[in-house]
């Protein structure tokens, strides 16, 4: 399949193989259907509001697909539009969110996913040491419709997912080396591109005990390339930061959200 690199052409590709047809996509998106003639024909390039709606639509057929498509090299966006098939899920590996809560997050992330797709540095106060503040890596990127989340720092890495639902974004990433989970629940972001996103983290502490929450925040460090393994080993690369850093070295917006102390529930034995 010969990949345009243009936009008009790219469009043009996408809805063929989403069997969207032009007047289908003007309706989704709310213009009229010679608006999206003139998008086909490259006489005019939607708004960035559009763009985000005409991914949205796209997404629902042709899974992951976000607005960074339209400028990703040429075997990203083929991937995209010619997904490849896998087979069946390992129902072992597989857990059923209830409420339909996944198609929203895919109705979300589609509709303003590209305002959260970025790499950050993320700072909350270290568990381990309260006087000082943690700064690890995060990676947010379009898989699968949802919004796939990766961070750490030398020596372990989480992986895991971001649902967009409402307005907020719920995060649950795994770490296999000690068999733990984080969470985070966070606020919104900001448009065009979120650039300082706050919230609270939780997860295990001393020995994996005790739980532990405190707040966070992402900063934007970089946006992504659209290459995938580019953005991975850049994001490798952020890895390799100290994770531990003193109270000062931090922005001073940070330092506002985080001069608050951990909230850690001890470890009972059941007796009164």
């Amino acid at each position: 399949m010969d990949i345009p690199e243009d936009f008009a052409g790219r469009l043009r590709l996408a809805l063929k193989q989403a069997n969207v047809s032009p007047a289908a996509l003007g309706a989704a998106v709310g213009v009229d259907k010679s608006v999206v003639s003139r998008w086909i024909a490259g006489r005019v390039r939607p708004t960035q509001h559009n763009l985000a709606r005409i991914a949205g639509v796209l997404a629902q057929s042709l899974p992951g697909f976000t607005v960074l498509a339209f400028e990703a090299p040429a075997p990203a966006f083929r991937a995209l539009v010619q997904p490849q098939t896998t087979g069946a899920t390992d129902a072992s590996q597989s857990l059923p969110i209830p409420f339909g809560l996944l198609d929203a997050a895919r109705r979300e992330t589609g509709r303003r996913g590209v305002e959260y797709f970025g790499a950050y540095l993320m700072y909350y106060r270290a568990f381990s040491q309260p006087d000082r503040i943690a700064r690890m890596a995060l990676m947010l990127r379009p898989a699968d419709g949802l919004i796939e989340a990766r961070y750490g720092a030398e020596g372990f890495a989480f992986q895991g997912w971001a649902l967009l639902m409402l307005n907020r974004m719920y995060v649950a990433l795994a770490e296999e080396r000690f068999e733990a989970m984080a969470f985070l629940v966070l606020n919104a972001g900001q448009q065009p591109k979120a650039r300082f996103i706050t919230g609270i983290l939780t997860g295990p502490a001393e020995g994996l005990l005790v739980p532990t929450a405190s707040p966070v925040v992402l900063v934007r460090h970089r946006d992504l390339t659209g290459d995938a393994q580019a953005d991975i080993d850049a994001h490798l690369q952020d890895c390799r930061l100290a994770p531990l850093i003193d109270p000062d070295a931090a922005p001073e917006p940070v330092r506002r959200i985080l001069d608050q102390p951990l909230l850690q529930v001890p470890f009972s034995t059941g007796e009164a």
